[in-house]
């Protein structure tokens, strides 16, 4: 029995240590990214608010993709990518047909961008829609005009206060390509993440479907805990300014850690 003890308890030590260790290499060395995010890119847990205690939360990354340039807006998250069938090929993939619905997902670099050009034109898409809205319904003031009217001028008030300015941008096989196609741009951040292509029958194009990251959930230090203490999670309806900002460094690893929390109902650091 002691032996079986002895073997669990080395076990668990080493495995700690592994993860220790893997931690510590990922701040060791140059930070690839480095940003400040707010309660847009950085959601509470669902149980936020409910317990006294707010140790162990965990912020869940908020990304999006941008709609397309040819498109209105209509703000649906899609997370797919359109893609050639050389940039598939380039990616590592086989080329897709309409039966290629079992491919495998395989892990790439992703490149997002932070407040950037992609947020601008949502706004400005999400303007156009209320404007174009607000007009049918002074020519044509009736019941569905005004729903229209109305639902139009939620979503350019969420695109300016509350949805998340992180978009994605490129995938790609390597870090380094990324890092240096968008060398320069202080809001990009890079990530990996898991994707897989498909065809899509109906516009005869190819797609990215970008499945989730691999690191989609950041943990609150325990010393920054108390300043998110009381604060529950925005419901869909909530439109509202962010109520804190956190600053994340991204190491070696492109795994972040927190290095700061600002409540901004507090103003506290």
């Amino acid at each position: 029995m002691k032996k079986f003890l002895l073997i669990g308890l080395v076990i668990l030590i080493g495995s700690n240590a592994i993860a220790l260790s893997g931690v510590a290499y990922n701040r060791i060395g140059a930070v690839t990214s480095e940003l400040t995010l707010t309660e847009r890119e950085l959601g509470l847990p669902y149980n936020s608010g409910m317990n006294k205690e707010n140790s162990g939360i965990l912020f869940g990354m908020n990304w999006r993709t941008a709609t397309r340039v040819e498109n209105a807006y209509n703000g649906y998250n899609s997370h797919e990518a359109e893609v050639t069938q050389a940039q598939l090929l380039a990616l590592g993939f086989e080329v897709p047909d309409n039966e290629y619905y079992g491919a495998q997902s395989r892990q790439l670099y992703w490149a997002l961008e932070f407040d950037g050009a992609l947020h601008t034109a949502e706004i400005t898409k999400a303007e156009l829609r209320y404007q174009a809205a607000l007009e049918t319904y002074t020519q044509q003031p009736n019941e569905n005009n005004l729903r229209l009217k109305d639902d139009s001028l939620v979503s350019l008030k969420k695109e300016k206060l509350t949805n998340s300015r992180l978009f994605f941008v490129k995938a790609a096989l390597d870090y380094e390509s990324l890092a240096a196609e968008f060398s320069g741009q202080d809001n990009m951040l890079f990530v990996k993440g898991l994707a897989k292509p498909y065809y899509n029958v109906n516009n005869n194009s190819y797609r990215l479907l970008l499945r989730e990251l691999l690191v989609s959930n950041i943990m609150v230090p325990l010393e920054y805990s108390e300043d998110l203490s009381g604060l529950s999670r925005l419901g869909y309806q909530d439109i509202t300014a962010p109520r804190y900002t956190v600053d994340i460094k991204w190491g070696s690893r492109l795994e972040p850690w927190i290095t700061n929390v600002t409540n901004k109902q507090l103003g506290s650091e």
